[in-house]
């Protein structure tokens, strides 16, 4: 059963190095330690999340995201991308963990740590300025707009109260998936992976369709995905992840992106994001991909094999050799 009260968990990520910008805003459940439900968006301009956080609630960032969603201006892929690791983290154990105990505990620094973690994995390794504020509020509060709302200038137009305004609409809770993330079951585990492409014999990744067997690899460092790595035992001895069949469950084509959600066994899933038609997939047929390192080993364990046996010929020759020189010099002492 839900907690009657949440936290409200608010944060700005500003990397001005990069120019990427981050808005995210949550609700966390201290109980059942699980974040119900967040929006989150990138940008490339810091304007359009210029907002002061003390005296925000969890609806207002939630009205701001889907405006700037709705205009075009967020950065779709890294917001994607943002998405679907917070979802992941968001079902974690161990992450949620360690969140509600430093918030519990107000320790902002590690709070921003395990945040950076997080956005590492989709922006590569950034110092980003990050700015948080969290406090504890009643459920039946979630959806009110704060008192600042009206300073807002993504929300000031007349189009802000209009009945076909994005920021009317109803925030969509993590557990109710939409579009082609409603074909993954929602107790599924959720990985990060990339396709292994075959430039020759691959086929367009715009072509892939449900029930393709496809070839594909593990990636990212986020506690579900390497949990299935470590249990299907994919990581070699020099830290490689070998190639595993998948089959694709859905695809979106909207242009040149693509979305393909695939699935490994029963209960694995994942999603990719691909902006270029003209990638081939690897198409999976059944045959074991020989790595260039095995195909060294075999070949030089044949030269081995080969040379042991020239020795053994060459040892057999001499002997034989030895014991006809033998005779000879005996029968040439006979006959003296």
């Amino acid at each position: 059963m839900p907690s009657e009260q949440v936290y409200s968990l608010l944060f700005q990520s500003r990397d001005g190095a990069s120019s990427l910008y981050i808005l995210f805003g949550g609700i966390v459940d201290p109980v059942s330690s699980r974040i119900d439900r967040f929006e989150v968006v990138a940008v490339g301009n810091s304007e359009l999340i210029n907002i002061p956080l003390s005296g925000t609630t969890y609806k207002d960032i939630t009205n701001i995201c889907q405006k700037i969603k709705y205009e075009g201006k967020q950065l779709k892929n890294l917001t994607n991308k943002l998405q679907e690791l917070f979802q992941n983290s968001g079902r974690s154990d161990d992450f949620m963990e360690q969140l509600i105990h430093y918030i519990n505990k107000r320790e902002d620094e590690k709070i921003r740590y395990l945040i950076n973690q997080i956005q590492n994995q989709a922006m590569g390794n950034s110092k980003p300025d990050i700015s948080l504020w969290y406090s504890l509020i009643d459920r039946d509060k979630i959806d009110e707009a704060g008192s600042g709302k009206s300073s807002f200038e993504t929300l000031d137009s007349e189009e802000a109260h209009e009945e076909s305004a994005p920021e009317e609409l109803p925030t969509i809770p993590i557990g109710v998936p939409t579009g082609i993330d409603a074909s993954i079951p929602p107790t599924a585990a959720r990985v990060q992976f990339k396709f292994i492409l075959s430039p020759v014999s691959g086929i367009p990744v715009n072509q892939l369709k449900p029930g393709d067997q496809i070839v594909v690899q593990l990636t990212g460092n986020d506690p579900t995905t390497l949990g299935i790595i470590d249990s299907m035992k994919l990581k070699t001895e020099d830290g490689s992840i070998k190639p595993i069949p998948a089959t694709v469950v859905a695809t979106e084509n909207k242009g040149v992106e693509n979305e393909t959600i695939i699935k490994i066994g029963n209960d694995v899933f994942g999603k990719i994001y691909e902006e270029e038609n003209s990638i081939k997939v690897r198409l999976y047929t059944g045959e074991k991909p020989v790595s260039s390192k095995s195909g060294q080993t075999s070949s030089a364990a044949s030269n081995a094999s080969l040379e042991a046996g020239e020795s053994s010929l060459l040892l057999t020759v001499l002997i034989a050799l030895g014991v006809v020189g033998i005779g000879m010099i005996a029968i040439f002492v006979f006959l003296l």
